[in-house]
């Protein structure tokens, strides 16, 4: 006889829902294990006209105050700084500290965090340059600071964390194949299969004795390497008792020291290695030791929902201890009864057994799929994040890993496992060919649990290292515009090279060649740079350069003399010893080298705010939605046959009824927000006066004077700022209001509730209406217009 199993379909409903989360995967979208830099004020590298008072530093995730610092040092490494950091109460990701009266010179700025969600320590430095009074850029170079950091390295904490998973995944596994597995497949098939079951649970109190072992080591491991990182053993109780991963570690030990009770308990009782009791208590601590490597994620490390990012990773955590680890624990017990009873018994036992598993295992791997896609979401905003992180590496090999793991598994599952007679025969060939796939069937089932090891290390690793999200607005954001301009100065060919081209400390090179080709240079005295920006309320300098060599041709300057975003004349002045002296030069366009993400003094979002840029809320809904229902229609025909017809019935009009909400929030369900709200303030010379000032203190930047996008700052942000003439009259006061209010996820608008109150929000709604009612019209419009005489109202 053949099996015939029911829960292909369930495999067919896994793959369907993967494509579904990889078509989610591949939608265009807008856009850690440390606390890293991410925005700053003033900016790396900025050339300032005079001494800063602040330094205010934003981060990736939330700090530990109690060991986070900043420090600021002047060219010879002596601090100018009050030493009195402080932390904002509205944005536990924001430190400022106070500096003294600097006069010209470089400086730089050192800072140390703590993550306050995983306890990694990081530390890095930039520097800034406060100018001459006349502009000109003062000598010097920035002082280069010791960044080693104590404690164990990355390899080490990798390793342990993936310890730290098999744990856990040893201590979740053995409860559930002896409750939902063996015990019910050793009952289905009789009276002699009872010893096989026997060794399931036998293996299991094993494992979960192991586990325990192992978790209580790289627990104390961790202990101790967060008091290196933070300087030394003497440290071990602040870190324990004053550090959010601390008390998650304390946790970690309480919870282990139930599951010993509990494992001395049964090794005195070996009756109740069967108890409902002492395997529901096994369960509910793995559960509990799930949520602790969760809580310390980079899912928790969010500044944006980071309870959805914690509740992604332990489902991704949990699904992926169910499924390896009840395979791990049924290919040792199948190992381990080999040749053990009656042989027919024993075969009917293990076709049970993997029945079983097989009908969990395909009900947990959507949930694996879809909470990791999620998670992969969140953590890399945009595709690049692949190509230019690590993590982003290390995720792909991840990924690759698991594309071979699902196709191990569906061979097992839907061509092999089917094929296998679960009855004796007296055709030596049939029982052969069934042998064959038995054989082949077991090796596949352990290169299951191999691949899936391999994915837990890939996993381990991506735990030390950043994610996209905390790393790519400093590679999008640190640009390089090096520019190389070929200029005839009289009877010269020059080479002009300035890079990076930014607003800040640039290295200019000028090389000089003869333009006839291959005669020697008349003497030259002296090569100078004139700098001129586009606003004449600056001042131009001049600056000599250094010969590189004796020879006079190549010449070399470093220093800030870019200290303001916008178009600059750089002239290069060849003063000879004999004949006239001659000037050239190009006009270059300045950008800021760094982009700030958020305004400063913003409020960080809140953690249940959706952290997904790619969709919105009715996206995510509808991904769980029908993830359930294809779980609850595969599913229908088993529960029908072994709970009852009711049973049956239920999940099909539940999944059905699922499948229906899926589509309504993906196509159906799109209101702009703050459509209903009406708009309070009159719109009167005197309100839209005041949104006047408003759009021009905090809007004309990125929008420009017009409206129409394209201010100083609208190449900096990730995607355009909105086009008023575009937006403004297709929507309501009450959508314009709560844009302003709330920001436009997935873009470069903020929210400004914190920043405006309600009547300043409504004065800029009334300006934008007063000046920006009319849509925007093309140039063939204007035209016809014209033709026909039309005029504006």
């Amino acid at each position: 006889m053949i099996a015939r199993m029911p829960e292909a379909r369930a495999w067919l409903i896994t793959a369907l829902m993967a494509a579904f989360v990889g078509g989610l995967l591949s939608s265009p979208g807008s856009a850690s294990a440390h606390a890293l830099l991410v925005r700053v004020d003033p900016q790396i590298n900025a050339a300032l006209p005079s001494s800063p008072q602040i330094m205010n530093l934003f981060f990736s995730e939330p700090l530990q105050e109690d060991f986070s610092s900043i420090r600021v040092l002047d060219s010879a490494g002596q601090r100018v700084d009050f030493g009195d950091v402080a932390f904002n109460p509205d944005d536990n990701t924001n430190m400022t500290t106070r500096v003294q009266r600097l006069s010209a010179g470089v400086y730089t700025v050192v800072w140390n965090t703590l993550s306050q969600i995983d306890g990694h320590t990081w530390n890095g430095s930039y520097s800034f340059t406060v100018l001459n009074q006349d502009g000109s850029s003062p000598g010097g170079a920035a002082f280069r600071p010791n960044l080693s950091s104590p404690g164990p390295g990355a390899a080490p904490d990798a390793a342990v964390k993936w310890f730290s998973f098999v744990g856990v995944i040893g201590l979740v596994s053995g409860p559930l194949f002896v409750r939902l597995a063996a015990a019910p497949a050793a009952k289905s098939v009789g009276d002699g299969a009872k010893s096989f079951a026997g060794v399931a649970v036998r293996h299991g109190w094993d494992l979960a004795t192991g586990a325990v072992l192992v978790l209580f080591a790289t627990t104390t491991y961790d202990a101790i390497s967060g008091a290196l990182k933070l300087g030394g053993l003497e440290f071990i109780d602040e870190f324990l008792f004053e550090t959010r991963a601390g008390l998650w570690l304390e946790l970690r030990w309480t919870l282990l020291i139930m599951a010993a009770l509990i494992l001395v308990a049964v090794q005195r009782r070996p009756q109740q290695r069967r108890s409902s009791a002492a395997l529901g208590a096994m369960l509910v601590i793995g559960a509990g030791l799930i949520a602790s490597l969760s809580g310390i994620s980079h899912g928790a490390a969010l500044d944006r929902g980071g309870i959805w990012g914690t509740l992604f990773d332990a489902l991704h955590v949990g699904a992926a201890a169910v499924w390896v680890g009840m395979l791990t624990l049924m290919v040792w017990t199948f190992w381990s009864i080999r040749g053990q009873g009656d042989r027919g018994e024993r075969r009917r036992f293990q076709i049970e057994t993997v029945r079983r598993f097989s009908w969990i295992a395909a009900a947990t791997v959507p949930i694996l799929a879809t909470a990791g896609g999620l998670s992969l979401l969140i953590q890399v905003p945009a595709w690049r994040g692949f190509s230019e992180t690590d993590w982003g590496a290390a995720m792909l090999v991840k990924l690759a890993v698991l594309a071979m793991l699902f196709a191990v598994a569906g061979a097992n599952a839907l061509l092999l496992r089917p094929r296998i007679a679960i009855q004796d025969s007296s055709d030596v060939h049939v029982e052969l060919d069934a042998g064959r796939l038995e054989q082949r069937f077991s090796r596949l089932m352990r290169l299951e649990v191999a691949l899936m090891l391999v994915v837990l290390a890939a996993t381990a690793s991506m735990t030390q290292l950043s994610s996209p999200r905390s790393t790519l607005p400093l590679s999008q954001d640190q640009k390089d515009n090096t520019i190389e301009e070929l200029l005839l100065i009289d009877d010269l060919t020059t080479t002009l090279t300035i890079s990076p081209n930014l607003v800040g400390r640039n290295r200019y090179e000028v090389e000089l060649r003869d333009a006839g080709g291959g005669q020697p240079l008349d003497p030259v005295r002296e090569v100078r740079l004139h700098f001129r920006f586009q606003d004449p309320a600056v001042g131009p300098v001049i600056v000599p350069l250094e010969a590189v060599d004796d020879s006079l041709t190549s010449f070399l300057l470093e220093g800030a003399f870019f200290g303001l975003a916008g178009s600059w004349d750089v002239d290069v002045e060849v003063r000879r010893e004999v004949g006239d002296d001659a000037i050239n030069g190009i006009t270059t366009d300045v950008e800021q080298p760094f982009l700030a993400v958020l305004p400063f003094g913003q409020a960080a979002p809140g953690a249940l705010a959706l952290p997904i840029t790619q969709f919105d809320w009715n996206g995510v809904g509808a991904l769980w939605a029908a993830v359930l229902a294809g779980l609850l229609i595969a599913y229908r025909a088993t529960l029908r046959g072994r709970v009852s017809k009711v049973a049956g019935d239920a999940a099909l009009a539940g999944g059905t009824l699922g499948m229906a909400v899926a589509i309504v929030l993906t196509t159906g369900v799109h209101v702009d927000p703050g459509r209903t709200v009406s708009n309070p303030v009159e719109r009167n010379e005197t309100s839209v006066a005041n949104g006047t000032d408003l759009f021009a203190q905090n809007c004309r930047q990125c929008h420009g004077d017009a409206g129409l996008g394209d201010g100083p700052l609208a190449g900096s942000l990730p995607t355009p700022p909105a086009n008023f003439r575009i937006h403004v009259p297709f929507h309501a006061d009450g959508v314009l209001f709560t844009w302003i209010t709330d920001g436009i996820r997935g873009t470069g608008m903020p929210a400004w509730k914190s920043t405006l109150s309600d009547r300043e929000r409504w004065d800029l709604v009334n300006f934008l209406r007063t000046n920006f009612a009319e849509p925007l019209r093309s140039e063939e419009t204007l035209r016809f217009e014209e033709s026909v005489g039309f005029e504006e109202p």
